[in-house]
């Protein structure tokens, strides 16, 4: 299932507490309603739980994956810091 970042947002909040189902987006609620995520009074339920932590887990990973491949650059070229601090001297991030 693929949710849209409106709908997932929702369902985040709606976990959370920060909107209840009358204040949540009533189109999101809709199709998270079809996808079986939220029971008819807009209550999360428990396989929506779990798919806000399945996702979570995923980006998780994804920024794991993303800084282990900048670690391993970092590694392979040890002129890397330098030649980052030069780019960043030139795009104006001097204080850093």
């Amino acid at each position: 299932m693929d949710l849209t970042p409106l709908q997932r947002v929702t369902l985040h909040r709606l976990v959370v507490g920060e909107v209840t189902a009358a204040t949540a987006h009533r189109r999101s609620l809709r199709w998270l309603r079809r996808y079986g995520l939220v029971d008819a009074d807009g209550i999360p339920t428990d396989e929506g739980r779990a798919y806000l932590v399945e996702l979570r887990a995923e980006v998780q990973r994804r920024r794991d994956a993303r800084d282990e491949a900048e670690n391993r650059r970092r590694r392979e070229d040890p002129a890397w810091g330098m030649r980052d601090a030069i780019r960043r001297w030139k795009a104006g991030e001097r204080d850093r």
